[in-house]
């Protein structure tokens, strides 16, 4: 079975037609995506109980930045879900590391990446192999 049977997810974007895209993108593939178009209204859809599988997460945002998402604890309440962030402001793998981000990808990038990277972490397995 697919690892996307059932899988819900956070999509954290501000730009309207890349995030319209993704979702597009990941309900046809079988997952149910809510979208956030800043760090204010991602707490607020987690503290109404959603808990994403996973999440992807732009870190330029207005408010408050994706980077303000990962500092708090809206995440671990919301069961700690493995973090794509997907940005493109170049970030280090250390900043990566000390903020608990699972992965990173590189805005422009393909669909068909962040579909298989969104797959290798929600491998029963986990997402070390």
């Amino acid at each position: 079975m697919s690892p996307a049977a059932a899988t819900t997810m956070l999509l954290v974007e501000d730009d309207p037609a890349l995030s319209s895209t993704l979702a597009r993108y990941f309900t046809a593939r079988g997952y149910t995506v809510h979208v956030a178009e800043s760090e204010e209204a991602a707490e607020a859809v987690v503290a109404e109980g959603l808990r994403p599988a996973v999440v992807i997460l732009d870190v330029n945002l207005p408010g408050q930045t994706g980077w303000s998402l990962l500092r708090g604890t809206t995440l671990t309440d919301a069961g700690s879900p493995p973090v794509i962030v997907a940005t493109a402001t170049p970030v280090s793998p250390r900043q990566l590391k000390e903020l608990g981000a699972a992965g990173y990808l590189p805005k422009p990038f393909p669909l068909e990446t962040l579909r298989t990277t969104v797959e290798r972490l929600l491998e029963p397995s986990g997402a070390e192999a």
